[in-house]
């Protein structure tokens, strides 16, 4: 039988946290003009939203598009999101974009302190 000890990560965790780690070190192609906090500008590879957005950093509902960074769009779940996403998944990856936002070069703008959200 196996004796969790406590303060000790799981592997579940530690695999959260690499992945997140790696999901703050993404950087955007040099030619794309793609704001990942709000969804906006051209894209140099014309796809619809970034390929190589890690899945930590979207924040935009894979249901109904809703965007839970800047609370734009129209949420199929109600005027307050309230699905399964909006409520287990949204809050991490909001708080991923922040803490992305906030080591970019030149983030003392408002959305790197917090934002909209």
């Amino acid at each position: 039988m196996w004796r969790r000890h406590r303060g000790t990560a799981t592997r579940r965790e530690a695999a959260e946290a690499r992945h997140r780690e790696k999901a703050l070190a993404f950087r955007p192609c040099a030619e794309c003009e793609y704001d990942i906090r709000t969804g906006e500008g051209e894209r140099s590879c014309h796809w619809y939203a970034c390929p190589y957005l890690p899945e930590e950093l979207d924040v935009f509902c894979p249901t109904c598009n809703y965007d839970f960074f800047t609370r734009e769009g129209a949420p199929e779940c109600g005027a307050t999101p309230r699905c399964e996403y909006a409520v287990n998944v949204a809050p991490q990856r909001v708080a991923n974009v922040r803490d992305w936002t906030a080591m970019q070069p030149g983030s003392g703008d408002a959305v790197a302190r917090g934002g909209p959200v």
